[in-house]
């Protein structure tokens, strides 16, 4: 039974009470103890870079290999979010191994965290200290990919001396996904045929637009030929990730610069998609346990979300948008804000008018992340002044 008092713990290890905490330890409360929604309090003061408090844990018998009860991530990864170099030097010092440690749930390590979130000092910290770069997200993107999909020039200058070749890469991500692959029941074989091909029609159909524009007319009679005449789900998760067949079809930007093909053909996917029963708000198994509102929001698929608004209430894509995902508790408005202020000039017009869509749509910005930041604090700490003053009018 969790208790007030294991509550009062968690509370201490967010706000970095280290001194409070340290007595309801001395008090007789065991730091390895869950909080009701999966905590612990390293977890916790790891998310929100508290170093002081994290080292005053580990020494009080707190184990830095204990996961959160629901999404599996280790202290090391929560460091990954709050960007903190302290902490993730304290954690590293107790368990130098965790500096490769993968999350199953996104096949993040810190360094992927630091990649995915833009800490730039992290990064060079976790390079140095000889973070392998080989790794993968469980999307194949290793720590420069995911800094060229958001066009974070700078983190790309920090891993490129150190980046593994694209065979390293390969070779890894295919271990991830056996890892991962589901157990599929006799009887469901059949359906879940159709849907993983449904999901692989899609990825390759938005490949090959880029190189082949006139791909577009062949994959939509593909997608129409499995979904109405062979009766595949269109929600039924699929694909090695198991993903809806919507939120793959948000996932990837759509070129740089933008290759209108494959703009033209992800929004005919996903028109097609909502049409034939499409759920936005359904949710995926890896690599975020998200739903389309927040993916469509991290790759500023604008139009994908205004299709989305048709298809639910005012009041579920109100919640859609404010929804804290476990993986980092970044709402969609946060991915929004986040991507605005590191996206090349050419971008960060998209990103600003989806800003504000999200919050005409109730897009709140005083909702915390993991680490303990707003939205509204993202945009105060934007380094160009003209963006940060523009997000904050829209916020």
């Amino acid at each position: 039974m969790i208790t007030y008092q294991m509550e009062k713990g968690i509370d201490y290890a967010r706000s970095g009470n280290t001194e409070k905490l340290e007595e309801w330890i001395l008090d007789g409360n065991n730091p390895n103890q869950y909080s009701e929604d999966g905590w612990t309090p390293l977890l916790w003061a790891s998310a929100r870079g508290n170093y002081k408090t994290v080292e005053m844990l580990i020494n009080r018998g707190a184990d830095v290999s204990m996961p959160h009860r629901v999404s599996g991530v280790l202290p090391i990864h929560m460091a990954g979010h709050s960007g903190n170099v302290k902490t993730a030097d304290i954690l590293l010092k107790h368990k130098p191994d965790d500096i490769d440690a993968v999350w199953d749930l996104n096949g993040h390590t810190i360094l992927l965290q630091a990649s995915f979130y833009g800490h730039l000092e992290l990064a060079d910290f976790l390079v140095k200290k000889g973070a392998n770069t080989a790794i993968t997200t469980a999307r194949g993107l290793g720590p420069m990919e995911m800094a060229e999909q958001f066009q974070n020039y700078a983190m790309m200058d920090i891993i490129r001396p150190y980046d593994s070749s694209s065979e390293d890469k390969a070779a890894y991500y295919q271990t991830y996904l056996k890892k991962i692959a589901p157990i599929i029941p006799e009887e469901d074989k059949e359906q879940q045929n159709l849907s993983d091909l449904l999901v692989a029609t899609i990825e390759k159909g938005i490949k090959q637009g880029f190189t082949n524009p006139g791909s577009i007319q062949a994959t939509m009679a593909a997608i129409k030929e499995l979904v109405e005449e062979k009766k595949a789900d269109v929600n039924r998760l699929g694909g090695p990730l198991q993903q809806p067949p919507l939120i793959v079809t948000v996932t990837g930007n759509n070129g740089n610069p933008v290759a209108k093909s494959v703009h033209d053909l992800r929004n005919a996917i996903a028109e097609y998609l909502l049409k034939m029963g499409a759920d936005p708000v359904k949710h995926e198994m890896h690599p975020m346990g998200a739903q389309t509102i927040i993916r469509a929001s991290v790759f500023n698929h604008l139009d994908i979300l205004k299709m989305c608004e048709k298809y639910i209430s005012p009041e579920v894509l109100t919640d859609a948008i404010n929804e804290i995902p476990v993986v980092n508790g970044l709402t969609a408005l946060h991915d929004s804000v986040l991507r605005a202020t590191m996206a090349a000039e050419d971008k960060i017009e998209g990103y600003l008018e989806q800003c504000r869509w999200l919050v005409e749509h109730g897009g709140k910005s005083d909702i915390e992340d993991f680490s303990g930041i707003t939205q509204k604090n993202i945009a105060e700490n934007c380094k160009n002044a003209e963006v940060r003053r523009r997000l904050l009018d829209i916020l």
